[in-house]
This record gives C-alpha cells, sequence and structure tokens, in this order.
C-alpha cells in the first residue's frame, strides 16, 4: 500500500492525540472490549470468511465514537471469470463480496456507516507482475471494485 494512501486513511479516522489505534494485517483474535479509538484495516478483510463475526468483534473492541476504516479490494461490481478471480487472488483463499453486502453487515454490527469512497484506481498502483494487467483491466473496467468502508460506533 502506498504510504501516502495509508496516511489519507488515517486521517479519515480522525484520531486524537494518544488515540488508540488498532491496524489489522490478519484475521487474529481481537479483543472483546471497548478499548480502542480506531481500527484500521486495509484489504485484509477480503481474507476473512466470517465478515459479520469480525465486524461484530471490531465494534466490541472500539470505544463509543470509535471508527473503523476498512477496504474490500474485492466487490463485485461486474462481470468477472474464475480465470480472471485466480489470476488477482494469486491463488491465495480470497472471499469476494456483492455490491452492498458490506454495507449491510456494518449496519448488522451496530456501526453507523460515514462514507464509502471507491478506491479502485490504487489497485493499478499496488499490482505485482503477473496479475498486474488482469488487476488493472478489473478495475478500469469497474467489474471488481475496491471500496474504503468508514464507520463510527454510535456513542
Amino acid at each position: 500500500m502506498p504510504i501516502d494512501e495509508r496516511q489519507d486513511f488515517l486521517d479519515l479516522l480522525a484520531l486524537a492525540p494518544g488515540a488508540r489505534l488498532l491496524e489489522v494485517v490478519d484475521t487474529a483474535v481481537i479483543p472483546d472490549d471497548a478499548r480502542y479509538d480506531a481500527i484500521l484495516c486495509i484489504d485484509a478483510i477480503a481474507r476473512v470468511l466470517d465478515r459479520a463475526a469480525t465486524l461484530d468483534a471490531w465494534a466490541r473492541a472500539l470505544k463509543p465514537g470509535g471508527r473503523v476504516l476498512y477496504t474490500d479490494p474485492a466487490i463485485l461490481a461486474g462481470l468477472v471469470t474464475a480465470d480472471e478471480v485466480a489470476a488477482c487472488s494469486r491463488g491465495e483463499f480470497f472471499v469476494l463480496s456483492p455490491q452492498g453486502e458490506n454495507e449491510s453487515l456494518i449496519d448488522s454490527a451496530g456501526l453507523r456507516l460515514l462514507r464509502a469512497d471507491d478506491a479502485s484506481d490504487a489497485v493499478a498502483q499496488r499490482a505485482e507482475p503477473g496479475f498486474q494487467d488482469v488487476s488493472n483491466k478489473l478495475a478500469a473496467e469497474r467489474r471488481l471494485a475496491r471500496i474504503a468502508f468508514l464507520a463510527e460506533k454510535p456513542k
């Protein structure tokens, strides 16, 4: 992930000095008590099968008024072939989500969606050799979208 993209996401979280931030990079266990001011998860959600349970855990881990920002790089926005998915996932475990599913799961977790921004253009910047052409093509054609979701736990 480009450094400036990470900083942009941190800026959206609007962290106060001394705020407790949890950066999620895998499917590690999240503490159940409300101890974090913010949670940041860049693209790792695509490797989570039970996204509802993960969002529920994040909601419990946030203090009231806390925010979560995560990017989902695998939102089906059009027709995508199995070969294209395989090329983008590099054969790793990868969960595609339909449009609208993240919004529904955020709501079910008791979080309030503040914004959902298309971050598909960053796919081309992050693409690695070997599957860059497929990722670029899917992103450019808006058949596979990457969306950044910012949500807040009610006070």
